[in-house]
């Protein structure tokens, strides 16, 4: 993905990174620390209130509470306004790709679609790339997410224009040095 002139209003990054992510913050080093670090100072961090919430449940530490308020201080974590997604898509999210739209993963969804220039979700959650692999055979979980080959993620590309990537592929997606 190319670089916006002006920092947009965010990556969106699922709570099931952040607990990695403190463990690096705290040491300052780290991969997922770079790549978060890198995203937040480039592109910007999109939240909405549920995920910060959320967030802050994974990960209450002190330090890690600094960060994002510090973020939030200098611009860098960004709450956008989420739009709802309409009714027939979340039925065919849920009925064609078994994404379990009672869930609260679909706020991250919601926050990424309603973002303004980059529509991108950071996550590990099968959820997110196939709902329907969790009794499959781990190559098939893993090209549903590793290859990102998951039938649900390559619908939230083609109908909503969000991305999912996990913190790898975001390293390559942003050229994140």
């Amino acid at each position: 993905m190319t670089k916006v002139s002006i920092v947009s209003d965010g990556i969106v990054i699922n709570a099931d990174v952040i607990p990695q992510f403190y463990q690096e913050l705290i040491q300052d080093s780290g991969d997922l620390y770079d790549i978060i670090t890198w995203l937040s100072h480039n592109w910007g961090i999109a939240t909405n209130g549920f995920i910060h919430a959320e967030w802050e449940r994974v990960c209450s530490a002190p330090s890690f509470l600094d960060w994002c308020n510090d973020e939030i201080k200098n611009g860098r974590i960004r709450r956008v306004n989420s739009q709802p997604i309409q009714t027939q898509v979340k039925k065919r999210m849920r009925i064609q790709y078994g994404f379990p739209c009672y869930s609260l993963d679909l706020q991250y969804i919601e926050c990424a679609a309603s973002t303004q220039s980059v529509k991108y979700i950071m996550t590990e959650d099968y959820h997110f790339y196939d709902p329907k692999c969790k009794g499959k055979t781990k190559q098939a979980k893993e090209q549903a997410r590793e290859c990102r080959l998951g039938r649900f993620c390559r619908f939230l590309l083609n109908n909503l224009g969000v991305r999912v990537g996990m913190p790898k592929h975001c390293k390559d997606d942003f050229s994140i040095p």
